[in-house]
């Protein structure tokens, strides 16, 4: 029988492949160094139970099904793929409905008020890209989070600006140069990993 140890390695090291994840992302998401990681996946050692819960959590999927030897690629590459075209479909239909909504209020304005309210739209963007967040916070990756962060900065600025064009209030993206230095500083803020914190310990 082949060892449990390599089995599992194996397990995390091909589901990590599928998910298009590094060594370091699957590290920074279980909070542990990368090379606690290399070494599971090498089968020097395994991660403990609940550590081994945390990554089927990560990658959705039973935990009896990292200890399979037989867990194979096309299977769980389908299942990925099915899961995550649910996810950009849920995330998609969200930021339709926000796009619908300003769809409504600047037809309301026109028909109601004889409003041209095209800043309707512009709004729509900033609003688009929390929903973004939300989701990808829940589902996705940091980096597309720092993008969706960087769009909805500098969106809402610019919605500032027009909606208060007559104030000629350019000087407002001013404020946008340090709140996206600090978005950027926040996206390298990593917490200290767990195997290091044990080593230090001992």
């Amino acid at each position: 029988m082949e060892n449990i140890n390599l089995v599992i390695g194996n397990n995390i090291k091909e589901l990590r492949k599928i998910h298009k994840m590094t060594q370091n992302d699957l590290a920074e998401k279980l909070n542990y160094s990368n090379k606690a990681i290399s070494r599971w996946e090498s089968g020097e050692v395994i991660p403990d139970v609940s550590t081994l819960n945390n990554i089927c959590d990560i990658f959705d999927i039973p935990i009896t099904q990292i200890f399979e030897k037989e867990l194979t690629k096309s299977k769980v590459a389908k299942e990925y793929k099915f899961k995550m075209g649910n996810r950009l479909a849920i995330t998609l239909l969200s930021v339709l409905m926000v796009w619908l909504a300003a769809i409504v209020t600047y037809v309301y304005a026109a028909l109601i008020f004889n409003d041209n309210l095209w800043t309707a739209f512009l709004w729509a963007v900033p609003i688009s890209c929390v929903v973004g967040i939300v989701f990808n916070s829940i589902w996705g990756k940091k980096i597309i989070n720092f993008i969706l962060i960087s769009i909805m900065i500098w969106s809402i600025l610019a919605c500032i600006y027009v909606t208060f064009l007559q104030y000629n209030m350019w000087l407002i993206f001013i404020i946008g140069v340090p709140i996206q230095i600090g978005v950027l500083l926040g996206l390298n803020i990593h917490r200290h990993p767990k195997s290091l914190r044990d080593e230090n310990k001992n």
